[in-house]
């Protein structure tokens, strides 16, 4: 039997049998122990110091007594092997604390600040280690609340996000801010402080302030180095900041802290910790055979369990809380880490590193944990100067096996795949990566040779919210980045790696997106409602030798596109079992020219042989009433556009109403297939040409009606209709013909493919059965599915919805329903209500303004357990309502959407 099978064995034994015998067994409780005592169950030791007094024999046990507090950093590294450390009694697990509680507070007696702070002498808790460094008090936990640190502009909470922004480039290492000229400070007033900045889309950084000139509003940072302008940042860190609830300030000086409770709480009745020790507990140098269990490391300002050089390794059954960092795995072999929940870490759930050329049969093994809200308080991952990311797990070495944990709400990252590769990463749940900042993946690819097998990435938001600034100072207004939540990223140039067998869903940027990738495999995936499918790049060197193939592309939108390739680069072979779009919009581009299937079967015989379409085909929005009449006054002129010459054509001028729906209708009829491009541009004659909204129509030798419907986003008093073919040397038709062209204004709602378009899901180890009530789907090859689907462990189907006698149709994902809203009107109050969802933890209302402008309006309300909501609005309000029921891993579909216009 191999080392690993053997592993794998007593892993399993220890899991399932009674505990082994051990060298002694020594007992800890702060309740009831004294450090005078010899260790055992009826005299247990008091503290964490007694432990780290003891050089134990082999095999021995430290038992810490749950519920119960335990405050320190436990030095193990003696080099005795399978030690256990666990819990003893019963309760919660016992806790290994990074903080010291903060007793004796008084009013404040410093001037400037106001009668609400306190403040405590802490000095009798700072102290110097051997080495001479003195600890301080990173943060500050008010019965188990994090507090903010004194900062400007103020926030109720950490989590809360409240920007200035950056105005502009006073050179190298500065910027300067009008807002700050507003706030009236003198010069040097903010010097030593603390910058939190987002310095550009995937970075957050902290510096120390080390100049400031109120009269421009100057900050100096060295090390920032040329900053765009718009980029969002706050200061903090500065005792006369200190002025709202909440707020706290050490003062190193001193040694004092200072604390403006909420709600003008007395805060010598209340728990207030600060953290400040660096490591929960050590496992270094040969520590083999150690165990870990039944613990809770909370409030460590490095990391809470640090794992190195070591082998043979378990660590089960714990839980990280509000540390740095949850765990470091170092150079670890033939171990387990299984059945943790890491909640708040500050910047990484698990960090991996070690021997890029370790045996691949010693690797460590880390499933089942829960890993939730990592890196999830705005540039907290940092307490001092340094970047920040906010990573789930950040992966090192070589040869990581990562399975069936489930990772959600990461400031950044959810799995990033470092170093040596090799990793294999399998059936894993992440959803609500790049919550924060832009530019990542669920999983994000920076090594070789990686397996990336039967993984559900979700919803990887990719942030660009008010801290987002300039991407670069070309335009005016400066561009901005867009979203890059990707179910799949990647750093550029790496090769042998292989995606295969997972679901990718609901990403707002990308499904998977690979740049200058070699010899990588991505097959049968399931890859549904991103906006872009797979794109595949070759910037940064040569994208070739890839397979694409097996994979099932379901877009749900007209700008979703199937496959995206860059360049004349062959990128490798391609050969899918389905791609649908129920839009009839192109599902290829390369070069920027775009394709339908059958036509990119034509131009490219050897790719898609075998590929199909769905049968499914809607209109984007549904019509529900025409206003006035056609506004072109030739609606039966005839174009003809000459494919292989790629010419253009356009109509008259007409008016355009601001926020007003308008629908484009023609007949097209061709001697073969092509795409025609539509653009409705603003063009003042004699002025410059904008373009307000695109749309990519394909075409084919049958007599077909075309739609386009789009919202106009300003008053326009001279547009135009350009019809143009696709780029000259393309394969398509010789000639296409237009006629019957219309464009109305229109009143309409929107059509959600998501209604007929099912993604239900299996991401536990057990067969699933999922009932679907009275509702009749069809399978991807038209055969009926009725009563109930059953999907297998880690896997997934597609269903077309048929017909149901239910007014709603429910999403089985995760168990959550789209619940049935009911919406009231009277004069200029709304009501809505909706029910109940038993799987629920909270609902979210969502709202956007009609006429509907595009998923960027969508907005939601958070109603936690609230189900009814109510609001009075002005005349001429407008907009489409829905809910969805949400828990700690998932989120329903929409209810019902309805919409209601205030007179």
């Amino acid at each position: 039997m191999s080392n690993k099978l053997l592993l794998l064995f007593l892993f399993s034994l220890s899991l399932g049998q009674s505990m082994p015998s051990y060298g002694a067994d020594y007992y800890v409780s702060s309740s009831s122990g004294n450090d005078a005592n010899n260790g055992s169950q009826q005299q247990p030791w008091q503290t964490i110091d007694r432990v780290n007094q003891e050089k134990f024999p082999a095999d021995s046990q430290i038992l810490f007594k749950r519920g119960e507090v335990f405050r320190g950093e436990i030095k193990s590294s003696k080099v005795q092997p399978g030690l256990t450390f666990s819990a003893y009694d019963s309760g919660v697990n016992p806790v290994i604390s990074g903080s010291l509680p903060i007793i004796n507070w008084q009013p404040t007696t410093h001037n400037g600040l106001s009668a609400n702070v306190y403040e405590a002498d802490i000095s009798a808790l700072i102290t110097a280690d051997e080495k001479g460094n003195i600890n301080t008090i990173e943060h500050l936990f008010v019965n188990g609340e994090l507090m903010t640190i004194a900062r400007y502009p103020n926030v109720n909470k950490p989590a809360d996000e409240a920007w200035l922004k950056v105005g502009k480039a006073t050179g190298t290492d500065s910027f300067s801010d009008s807002a700050l000229v507003d706030y009236s400070r003198p010069d040097g007033y903010w010097n030593d402080a603390r910058l939190r900045i987002r310095t550009y889309s995937w970075f957050y950084r902290v510096f120390k302030i080390t100049g400031y000139d109120g009269s421009n509003g100057q900050i100096k940072a060295t090390g920032l180095g040329d900053q765009l302008p718009e980029w969002g940042y706050f200061l903090d860190d500065k005792l006369e900041e200190l002025d709202n609830p909440g707020e706290w300030y050490y003062d190193a000086t001193t040694k004092k802290v200072y604390l403006y409770p909420l709600a003008n709480q007395d805060p010598n009745s209340l728990l207030i910790e600060g953290s400040t020790y660096a490591t929960g507990l050590n496992i270094s140098q040969h520590e083999d055979n150690t165990v870990v269990e039944n613990l809770t490391f909370r409030y460590f300002t490095s990391v809470g369990l640090s794992l190195s050089s070591s082998n043979n390794v378990i660590v089960r059954n714990c839980n990280f809380e509000y540390n740095q960092r949850g765990m470091l795995i170092w150079e670890m072999t033939n171990s387990l880490i299984t059945s943790n929940i890491f909640n708040n870490q500050f910047s990484i759930g698990i960090i991996f590193n070690g021997d890029i050329n370790l045996d691949m049969e010693q690797t460590t093994i880390v499933e089942k944990n829960e890993i939730n809200n990592t890196g999830m308080f705005p540039v907290y991952c940092k307490r001092y100067q340094g970047t920040c990311y906010g990573i789930g797990m950040n992966v090192y070495g070589k040869g990581q096996h990562i399975r069936k944990n489930i990772i959600n709400k990461t400031g950044w990252t959810s799995i990033y795949l470092k170093a040596g590769g090799h990793h294999l990463i399998e059936n894993n749940v992440v959803k609500n990566a790049l919550s924060l900042i832009n530019d990542g993946g669920a999983i994000s690819i920076g090594s070789d040779a990686n397996i990336i097998r039967g993984n559900f990435l979700t919803e990887s938001i990719g942030n660009v919210g008010e801290s987002n600034g300039c991407a670069n100072l070309k335009k005016t207004p400066c561009a901005h980045h867009r979203s890059y939540g990707m179910g799949i990223g990647a750093d550029n140039n790496f090769k042998d790696n292989v995606i295969e067998d997972n679901i990718i869903a609901n990403n707002p940027s990308t499904g998977i997106r690979l740049n200058s990738f070699v010899n990588t495999i991505v097959r049968n995936n399931v890859i549904y409602n991103n906006k872009t499918q797979i794109n595949l790049e070759d910037t940064m060197g040569p994208s070739q030798n890839n397979l694409i193939e097996g994979n099932i592309i379901y877009s749900l939108t007209p700008q979703q596109r199937g496959i995206i390739l860059t360049g004349t680069t062959e990128h490798g072979t391609f050969d899918n079992k389905f791609f649908c779009n129920p839009f009839q919009s192109p599902i290829f581009i390369r070069k920027n020219d775009e394709y339908s299937l059958k036509d990119w079967q034509n131009e490219f015989p050897s790719y898609e042989k075998n590929a199909k379409e769905c049968n499914l085909h809607l209109k984007e929005y549904n019509v529900t009433n025409v206003i006035g009449n056609n506004l072109l006054t030739k609606p039966n002129f005839q174009l003809a556009l000459q494919t292989s010459k790629a010419t253009a054509s356009n109509s008259e001028r007409f008016k355009l109403q601001k926020n007003q729906a308008y629908r484009l209708k023609f007949n097209s009829v061709s001697n073969g297939n092509g795409v025609l491009r539509v653009r409705v541009n603003n063009a003042p004659e004699g002025g410059k040409w904008d373009v307000l909204a695109t749309s990519f129509i394909s075409y084919d030798s049958s007599n077909k009606e075309q739609e386009f419907v789009f919202i106009a986003p300003d008053n326009i008093e001279q547009a135009l209709l350009n019809f143009s073919s696709i780029k000259e040397g393309a394969t398509g038709a010789d000639t296409l013909t237009l006629d019957n062209i219309s464009l109305e204004a229109v009143d309409v709602t929107l059509n959600n493919a998501q209604q007929y378009l099912k993604l239900f899901t299996n991401f536990t180890e057990n067969e699933k059965t999922i009932s679907l009530s009275d509702t009749v789907y069809a399978d991807l090859t038209g055969k009926e599915v009725a009563g109930s689907l059953v999907l297998a462990p880690f896997s997934s189907e597609i269903l077309t919805y048929v017909s149901s006698k239910s007014p709603s149709i429910t999403d089985n994902f995760h168990d959550l329903y789209g619940v049935i809203m009911k919406l009231k009107v009277n004069i200029n109050t709304v009501n809505v209500s909706w029910e109940t969802d038993p799987e629920a933890d909270g609902y979210r209302l969502y709202y956007a303004p009609y006429p509907f402008t595009g998923n960027d309006s969508i907005g939601y309300f958070d109603m936690k357990k609230q189900t009814n909501f109510s609001i009075k609005l002005p005349s001429s309000s407008a907009f489409y309502v829905a809910i969805k029921s949400y828990n700690n891993l998932d989120e329903s579909d929409y209810s019902n959407i309805e919409l209601f216009i205030i007179p």
